[in-house]
C-alpha cells in the first residue's frame, strides 16, 4: 500500500502542477491506474469490501427472500410479507435454521435498496401538464361533485383552472381551447395521464393509441404530446400538486354558487391574481419572469371552435414564456 506522502506528490503533480496522468505514473513508476485512484482519495482507502457480509445460515436462503420481496411487488401493499412471515415461511418450507434478527436486517437492507429513487425535475420552457381533478360544492343549494380542467406550466408556474359538470370529452377539449387561448399561445408540448379520452390503448411495446377526438385536438394545435407512466402520479407531479393546491384554497370551505359559469368567474380570477404575484422564492411576478411583450406579427391561427379550419402555418416562434404563438 502507498504512503500518504505518495499521495500528496501524485496529486500535486496532477492537480497543481497540471501535469498529466501518464506523465505522473511515468515520473512516479506507479500505473495509471494507481494515480487515478490517488486523484480520487486524499488518502490512503485501505480495504473496502465490495459487498455487506451475509449470514452463513441465511446465505443459502437469500435468492428465495429476493424473489418473495419481488413478488411482492405485485400485491396489495397491506398483504404483503412481514420480515416475520418470512422467517417463518423459510423455516417451515425451507429448514431455515438461523435465527429471526438476521431476516429482519437483511429484509430491511433489500426494501430499502429495492425503493423508487426519486429525483427533482427539470422544466425547460415550453412544456405544460394537464390533468383533471374533483371538488364538492354547494351548486344552487344542492352539495355537487364537479371536475376541473387544470393545466400548469411548470417553467412560468402559470396555471389555468376550469370548472365542468364532469370529466368528459367535451370538458377536456374545451378546457384546452380556453386554456390556449387565455394563454395567448400553444405550449410545445403536453404532459398526459393515460386517460380513457385521450389514449384508446397502450400497445405492447409502449406507445399509445390516440382516441379520435385527441388526435385532432393534437393535429388542430401542433402541440406534442407526452404520456405518464400508469399509475406514476409523479411523472408530472406539478399539475398534481396543482390539482391540490386548488382543492384546498378555493374549494376550502365549500363554495356556495348558482352556476358554474360563476364558479368558473372566481377560477379565472385566482389565475390572473397569480399572473402578476410574486411566489415564494422569486424576485419577480410570472409576467416579469417570463413573458415578452406580444408581437404585432403573431396571432392565433385557430379559433374557439376545434372545428375551424387554419392556413398552414409558415413559421413557429418560441417565446422565453414557454409558449408558441403562429405567425402567419
Amino acid at each position: 500500500m502507498y504512503k500518504v506522502d505518495l499521495y500528496a506528490k501524485v496529486r500535486r503533480a496532477v492537480m497543481v502542477e497540471d501535469q498529466s496522468e501518464r506523465g505522473t505514473a511515468k515520473r512516479f513508476g506507479i500505473s495509471r491506474k494507481t494515480v487515478s485512484k490517488m486523484l480520487r482519495h486524499t488518502v490512503p482507502p485501505g480495504y473496502q469490501r465490495k459487498d455487506a457480509p451475509v449470514s452463513p445460515k441465511l446465505g443459502p436462503f437469500v435468492g428465495i427472500v429476493n424473489q418473495i420481496l419481488l413478488d411482492d411487488r405485485e400485491v396489495l401493499k397491506k398483504q404483503r410479507h412481514t420480515a416475520v412471515r418470512i422467517f417463518e415461511r423459510l423455516r417451515d418450507e425451507h429448514g431455515y435454521q438461523g435465527g429471526y434478527t438476521v431476516i429482519r436486517e437483511f429484509v430491511a437492507k433489500e426494501r430499502l435498496r429495492q425503493q423508487e429513487v426519486f429525483i427533482p425535475l427539470a422544466h425547460p420552457p415550453g412544456r405544460a401538464q394537464v390533468d383533471f381533478g374533483e371538488a364538492d360544492i354547494y351548486l344552487g343549494g344542492v352539495k355537487t361533485r364537479i371536475h376541473y380542467f387544470c393545466l400548469d406550466l411548470p417553467h412560468s408556474d402559470a396555471i389555468f383552472v376550469k370548472a365542468y359538470p364532469a370529466e368528459t370529452t367535451e370538458a377536456f377539449l374545451d378546457g384546452h381551447v380556453t386554456a390556449l387561448s387565455w394563454l395567448g399561445g400553444v405550449p410545445q408540448s403536453i404532459l398526459y395521464d393515460n386517460t380513457t379520452i385521450a389514449v384508446a390503448r397502450i400497445l405492447g411495446d409502449g406507445t399509445r393509441k390516440r382516441t379520435k377526438a385527441f388526435g385532432e385536438l393534437q393535429s388542430h394545435y401542433l402541440f406534442e404530446d407526452r404520456f405518464g407512466r400508469p399509475a406514476k402520479g409523479n411523472d408530472k407531479g406539478k399539475v398534481e400538486g396543482l390539482v391540490g393546491y386548488i382543492r384546498r384554497n378555493f374549494m376550502v370551505p365549500l363554495p356556495r354558487v348558482r352556476t358554474i359559469n360563476e364558479l368558473n368567474a372566481r377560477l379565472l380570477n385566482a389565475c390572473e391574481k397569480r399572473k402578476v404575484a410574486v411566489l415564494r422564492g422569486k424576485k419577480e411576478s410570472i409576467p416579469a419572469r417570463r413573458f415578452p411583450p406580444a408581437s404585432p406579427r403573431c396571432r392565433w391561427c385557430v379559433t374557439g371552435r376545434m372545428t375551424t379550419r387554419c392556413r398552414r402555418p409558415m413559421a413557429i416562434t418560441t417565446f422565453w414564456s414557454g409558449v408558441t404563438s403562429i405567425r402567419s
